[in-house]
């Protein structure tokens, strides 16, 4: 998943976080949390590049690619939800702190896999420390700084992480050239190490609620529904199971995202996924939006480096710089998206938004086996970004202020796990792409980008769904 989207889409925690009880040490405390937050954002950025690699070197087959991508999609998916009320109850700075060394456990059995169930196992864990790390370093933020400085806390937060997912593929693409794909997870251990050091002595101990409720039994069936249909879906897509197996799996994740329901609506309001939460009109529209454009945003962020490496025999390096315009890109435009939707209203710069990105699908059916990087790739990498741009951030104010204020932080953790789920069930259609060579490849690759188009204009369409009216700017509590 791209790092920009990450960086935008991750900052509800802090501004929804009640007024800062003490601005001692509040530089600290950014940095800190910036330093760990960095982490997640390099692993996103390089493991598309590396992707290709990985799959020659360990061999892996069509079905292994996908699951080193959703090994770690997973558990950002399923446990986005409760991460945060687990720093309720143990306490934001311990939590921060066991997602890093989860992170660094994980990043470790990569660097030194031996097969791939090491691998997968490894960015299982990546993925289980990201979940816990993002919304408790940016809780920690939001308590060190009073409401009036936090947007310019999480302003600078933002930039160090746009800096280092940028940086990172480029470094990256070098290692690739000159060395093994090992090499760049390894190269992240010491930076783990610095993280947890400075967060250990620069995040203050914050209380505990050790009554705050954990809602354990829907995080587990929430796993076990996404990795079943996952599984089920990425198995169908490869032809490498048995078609029992696949209905088996399909069952199972159906069975467990029924169970989800009913559990949610018998806990009410203290369930992960309130159900009142959906009588919105706008949730449900912009959870539809998330899901609908997300999954083909994460699409074109793994299929275009792919498609460089194996099928136009572009060099690591290119990949490695090809996606720099994207990051600067969304993070210079977005901002700006606030002065369309105070003129044109909630609604039109999503749909601007999911439109540009369709655009951006149908031009990258330029890309082909003589394909150059400024002619047929960056044109559609722009749209992409334009398109993100436009939409990324009025979404995430959208939902902030279409709830109540003490809600908006559990209607924001609905959203970013709507959108990693889309990008999980995407990432398991991609069987029929990844196992080509040659023609067939891009025969794969541009059927997907038309099918991705159709979803951004689904998209664009349940814009309709979200109720009309003029934007509200989301303000921190007090």
């Amino acid at each position: 998943m791209s790092s920009a989207f990450l960086i935008l889409t991750n900052r509800g925690p802090a501004l929804a976080e009640p007024k800062a009880v003490d601005a001692k040490g509040s530089t600290r405390v950014l940095a800190a949390s910036s330093l760990g937050g960095c982490l997640v954002f390099v692993n996103g950025a390089v493991v598309a590049v590396a992707l290709a690699a990985i799959g020659g070197d360990m061999r892996l087959s069509p079905l292994g690619l996908q699951w080193v991508m959703n090994a770690e999609l997973l558990p950002l998916a399923a446990m986005t939800l409760v991460a945060g009320a687990l720093g309720d109850r143990f306490g934001q700075k311990r939590m921060f702190l066991a997602g890093i060394a989860l992170y660094g456990l994980g990043t470790a059995a990569i660097g030194f896999a031996p097969s791939f169930a090491p691998l997968i196992g490894g960015r299982f864990l990546q993925g289980l420390g990201e979940a816990v790390i993002l919304p408790n370093g940016l809780s920690a933020v939001g308590r060190a700084f009073p409401a009036d400085k936090k947007a310019r806390a999480v302003g600078i937060w933002s930039a160090a992480a746009a800096v280092a997912s940028g940086a990172a593929p480029a470094i990256a693409g070098a290692i690739l050239n000159h060395g093994s794909w090992r090499t760049i997870f390894l190269m992240l251990l010491p930076v783990v190490a610095g993280a947890l050091a400075v967060g250990a002595m620069w995040i203050p101990e914050d209380a505990r609620t050790g009554h705050a409720r954990v809602d354990v039994g829907g995080a587990v069936l929430s796993i076990v529904g996404l990795g079943s249909m996952g599984a089920g879906l990425t198995s169908l897509t490869n032809g490498s199971a048995p078609i029992l197996w696949v209905l088996i799996t399909l069952i199972v994740g159906l069975g467990a995202s029924a169970g989800l329901v009913v559990t949610q609506r018998r806990l009410g309001d203290k369930a992960m996924l309130p159900p009142s939460l959906f009588a919105s009109r706008s949730v449900v529209g912009a959870s539809l939006f998330t899901a609908l454009l997300y999954g083909p945003f994460t699409v074109m962020l793994t299929l275009i480096p792919f498609v460089m490496i194996r099928g136009a025999h572009l060099s690591a390096q290119v990949v490695g710089l090809a996606f720099i315009p994207l990051q600067v890109l969304i993070m210079v435009v977005s901002p700006l998206a606030g002065m369309l939707c105070r003129r044109f209203g909630r609604r039109l710069p999503l749909f601007a938004g999911g439109a540009v990105v369709a655009l951006g699908c149908i031009m990258a059916l330029r890309i082909g086996p003589n394909a150059t990087y400024w002619a047929d790739i960056l044109p559609s990498i722009l749209l992409l970004a334009l398109g993100m741009s436009l939409a990324i951030a009025p979404l995430a104010t959208l939902v902030l202020t279409t709830v109540e204020p003490d809600r908006a932080g559990t209607a924001y953790g609905v959203n970013s796990a709507v959108s990693r789920a889309g990008a999980l069930f995407a990432i398991a259609l991609l069987g029929g792409v990844l196992q080509q060579d040659g023609p067939q490849l891009f025969s794969g690759f541009h059927m997907t980008m038309a099918v991705a188009a159709v979803a951004c204009v689904l998209a664009t369409l349940a814009v309709f769904i979200i109720e009309p009216g003029p934007h509200v700017d989301f303000i921190p509590r007090d």
